[in-house]
């Protein structure tokens, strides 16, 4: 993110992003009622010390308790501590139509665009990214959409989709083979 794209002194200032939060004001207001910049620019300082403040009672709250992580209890207790009492109902209430919609979708699979995909699937799309960017690397303009044709093919996908995975789940690796080609050794380097 550019420092134009935030408001804040300086890029070590925390802050959050000017036209995601502008959007937020204007949806909030009658669309014929304008707000000047330095308005908008005010009510995002506004909400990065709202949510510093409440931030900081959260911890004070856990640290109370002993506990090292925030869990959504210290939130609310903060906000109660802090006076906005009457919010914690809609708090809580939004907190947990995030946490069901986000349980729903790792229980379902659905990948970000909610499409659900099964492990070949997801396997095939790999191998086909992966040819894909070798040809890029190689300079090829385009590749076929290819489909293992073989148990050493779907035993080469598998391998590479628990190395990606791995990748994701702290650098656990999967012993590798030795790369076929100066592209393949390129991807893996």
């Amino acid at each position: 993110m550019e420092p134009m794209d935030i408001v804040g002194k300086n890029k070590e200032d925390a802050s959050l992003p000017k036209a995601t939060m502008t959007k937020i004001i204007k949806e909030m207001l009658p669309p014929d009622v304008r707000v000047a910049r330095d308005t908008q620019d005010l009510l995002i300082e506004c909400c990065v010390e709202f949510i510093n403040l409440i931030s900081s009672e959260s911890n004070e709250v856990c640290n109370r308790e002993e506990r090292r992580t925030i869990a959504p209890e210290h939130v609310l207790k903060a906000l109660e501590v802090l006076g906005f009492g009457e919010y914690i109902e809609e708090v809580y209430a939004a907190y947990e139509q995030h946490r069901l919609e986000t349980m729903d979708t790792v229980r379902s699979g659905r990948c970000s665009n909610g499409a659900a995909m099964t492990e070949e699937e997801a396997l095939a799309e790999q191998q086909r990214m992966f040819a894909e960017a070798r040809a890029r690397m190689n300079g090829s303009a385009t590749v076929p959409a290819k489909q293992p044709d073989s148990e050493e093919a779907l035993a080469e996908q598998q391998r590479m989709f628990a190395e990606a995975h791995a990748g994701m789940n702290g650098g656990v690796t999967v012993p590798s083979k030795q790369p076929d080609s100066e592209a393949d050794q390129n991807l893996t380097s």
